[in-house]
């Protein structure tokens, strides 16, 4: 019997020690100030869009035009977003680059939720979904 219980004390600290030495993962970025960069499928050329969330604003970069535009959000962790009317620029640029940012656009004005794991941020509602991935990013532990 003691046997048994030496054995298994023997068995928990080593499962103890094995915990300790898993790396643990960075806190996820901060969704207000982090500058979140769309993870398009097929990239646009040049800069690719991006977003940047405070204060009940977002601004950004569509991929085309500046945009921006109110946004509100919970306040009590259930990650639900709304945005305003977005406003763009109107610079003309090719076809692709248009369509990548129209996209972009119509799946921001219906999102309803974010969720965020690390520096990498997904926005869903029924328009469909979008990722992001935050700039810079986040650095893993050593």
């Amino acid at each position: 019997m003691r046997l048994a219980f030496v054995s298994v004390a023997v068995a928990a600290m080593l499962l103890a020690a094995c915990g300790s030495l898993q790396k643990k993962e960075p806190p996820p970025k901060p969704f207000v100030g982090t500058k979140w960069v769309v993870q398009l499928e097929l990239p646009v050329a040049g800069e690719q869009p991006w977003f940047r969330f405070g204060d009940g604003r977002m601004e950004g970069f569509g991929g085309c035009n500046r945009v921006s535009s109110t946004y509100v959000q919970d306040t009590v962790g259930s990650r639900f977003i709304a945005l305003g009317r977005i406003d763009r620029g109107a610079k003309s640029c090719d076809a692709g680059t248009q369509a990548a940012e129209m996209r972009v656009l119509e799946v921001l004005r219906n999102v309803s939720s974010y969720t965020i794991i690390i520096d990498s941020m997904t926005m869903s509602g029924s328009g469909g979904a979008l990722t992001f991935h935050s700039d810079p990013p986040a650095e893993l532990p050593k």
